[in-house]
């Protein structure tokens, strides 16, 4: 019963992300990322940001959040730490999220974006969670006219960046 409210719960949050009527505005996503890691640092966990300059993104504040978040729980739960980066490469926004965990297999990176599925093949959410993380995070991506890039990292782990269109504010 747990792992099915769990399931519901973590569904209704994916529609909720898909339709969300959060009003877009002007945000220093780099101000947002750098927030999100020192709550986690003030709950003990070890996230690392390189800061970087202000970078101002048109977008839903709170999704982005959340996509973020679940990037760097991920990245926790499977490698124990984090290193989060912000800058800008030409015209559009990266935010990445590093690790030194095992990483993703190359012929499941397209289909860890899918609502529900998981590599960790135990049913503990514990372990795994219900797959649902990463659906959001490529979700929210798309809905800012962005995407949700996932590779291997040199020398072992995971690169995982959500990129974003940029906006110039002088």
């Amino acid at each position: 019963i747990d792992e099915m409210s769990a399931m519901v719960e973590s569904a209704l949050d994916f529609a909720r992300a898909a339709s969300s009527e959060e009003a877009s505005r002007v945000t220093d996503v780099s101000a947002l990322a750098d927030s999100i890691c020192e709550d986690l640092r003030d709950l003990g966990e070890d996230v690392t940001f390189i800061d970087g300059e202000p970078l101002a993104v048109r977008c839903r504040p709170l999704a982005i959040r959340r996509a973020l978040r679940n990037l760097i729980d991920n990245a926790l739960k499977h490698a124990g730490s984090a290193e989060v980066r912000a800058h800008r490469r030409g015209t559009e926004i990266e935010l990445q999220v590093l690790d030194r965990g095992p990483g993703i297999p190359e012929e499941s990176l397209a289909r860890v974006t899918e609502p529900f599925v998981r590599l960790e093949s135990s049913r503990s959410r514990e372990t795994g969670g219900v797959g649902m993380g990463l659906a959001i995070a490529a979700s929210t991506a798309r809905d800012h006219g962005g995407d949700l890039k996932l590779a291997d990292r040199h020398g072992g782990g995971l690169e995982a960046t959500l990129q974003l269109p940029g906006t110039h504010i002088d």
